[in-house]
């Protein structure tokens, strides 16, 4: 049956050791040289054997404390006679591992019992790694009754046991008032180890304030602007409704610009045609005209369509064909026109003032017309503005089943009547459609 172990371990490792092996190097690092001035060396009244007292500051003398102040802890160092010593070399090990080896020499070497032992030991630390190990024992009962003797220049302060090595270095036995100092150490320690963290905080503060500055002041203009943008929500509303409007009014500014003003292109295609040619249909998408009809020459009529100003892009989209006997051929042309010149103007015309109302005509009279302008001369736009109101229905022409010229049917936008001729000299334009005579 296989037996239950307490031993923590993952993956064959135990972690007890693990954590032991990571630990121990660190238990030291007060003594790190980066790190060893946070632990300043307490001052220390040591008591030779010869009646002499001195000062000492860690493992160095600073001398005779005539005239000084009383440090707060004390030494007695005790006479040859009361010490047995043993130096021994030891291989490279640690600090830990060098304390439990001189215990383990000084209990087996040891001529006292083991209650009555009292040791101490100072590493030397070679330059291989290894350390050599000064060892040194004594019987307690022996420190007591010398401590006894002594007892009237320690004035009750418990003191530590110092033997001193052959190169004047102290060696502390363990067991007496060496803990007191430690204490103090590890206080001075602390102390020296929260200063460390509070300037490490004042210096992350004094990092991060501009940081968290300019997040204040970016939150503060967040909100700034959220509070602006309720306020000016309405007003934006409005300005978007104004940029909708002029975009509309430029779309329809665009639109109007490339209207075409279909008046204008059949005034010129009246006078532009010749006598011998009649349309059939006439046809006007956008800038683009399709016309057909009858002539004599096709060909002589797109050439003249091509020379015409404002007239781009001449074509025959299907061959002239001749129409029996009649020497005429069917024809049908398609062109492209200029909008800025059969184009509709962009802003209307200023009114034309009336000088005087037209009077009334005589009972039983012809009514007065206004005189049209001279044969082959196109009507201005004002002139159109100010007409009179259209002849009624049933003079106008119909071309190839489109528009209605005449009636009440308009074409561009403008309502105009035909013109009256004024004299016998002046003749009215051609209407397109009908035959030139």
């Amino acid at each position: 049956m296989p037996s239950l172990s307490s031993e923590a371990r993952f993956l064959g490792v135990d972690l007890r050791v693990l954590w032991h092996e990571i630990r121990q190097p660190w238990l030291r690092m007060h003594d790190w040289p980066v790190f060893a001035w946070l632990t300043p060396a307490a001052p220390v009244r040591v008591l030779h054997p010869d009646g002499r007292q001195s000062l000492w500051l860690g493992d160095g003398r600073e001398g005779d404390l005539a005239g000084k102040a009383r440090p707060p802890f004390a030494a007695v160092e005790l006479p040859e006679d009361l010490v047995l010593r043993r130096s021994m070399p030891l291989p490279p090990m640690g600090a830990a591992d060098v304390a439990n080896a001189s215990a383990l020499e000084a209990r087996s070497v040891s001529p006292f019992p083991a209650d009555d032992l009292a040791w101490g030991h100072r590493p030397h630390w070679q330059a291989h790694g290894g350390a050599r190990v000064d060892l040194v024992l004594s019987s307690r009962r022996q420190i007591a009754q010398y401590l006894a003797t002594r007892a009237d220049a320690l004035a009750g302060v418990e003191p530590e046991i110092w033997v001193r090595t052959g190169d004047g270095m102290p060696v502390v036995l363990e067991g007496y008032g060496e803990g007191l100092r430690r204490v103090h150490a590890a206080r001075w320690r602390r102390t020296g180890y929260a200063l460390m963290c509070l300037i490490a905080l004042l210096l992350l503060a004094i990092a991060i304030t501009p940081t968290l500055q300019l997040r204040e002041r970016a939150l503060e203009a967040a909100q700034a602007y959220g509070e602006a943008a309720q306020r000016t929500a309405p007003v934006v509303r409005q300005r978007e409704l104004l940029m909708q409007s002029a975009d509309k009014l430029t779309q329809l500014s665009e639109l109007v610009s490339n209207r075409i003003e279909p008046l204008k292109v059949l005034d010129r295609l009246t006078q532009l045609l010749p006598d011998d040619t009649s349309l059939q249909s006439f046809r006007l998408q956008g800038v683009k005209v399709t016309i057909a009809g009858l002539t004599n020459n096709s060909s002589a009529l797109m050439q003249l369509l091509g020379n015409e100003a404002g007239f781009k892009e001449v074509r025959a989209p299907s061959a002239a064909t001749r129409m029996g006997n009649t020497g005429k051929e069917s024809f049908s042309i398609e062109f492209m026109l200029d909008p800025h010149v059969y184009g509709a103007p962009v802003s209307p015309p200023a009114p034309v003032a009336v000088a005087s109302a037209p009077s009334a005509p005589a009972a039983g009279g012809p009514a007065a017309a206004p005189a049209a302008p001279a044969s082959g001369t196109a009507a201005s736009p004002g002139a159109a503005a100010v007409a009179a109101p259209a002849a009624p229905p049933g003079g106008g022409a119909t071309f190839g089943g489109g528009a209605t010229f005449g009636g009440g049917a308009t074409f561009g936008g403008t309502p105009t009547r035909p013109a009256v001729p004024a004299s016998g000299s002046a003749s009215a334009p051609s209407v397109p459609g009908a035959r030139k005579p």
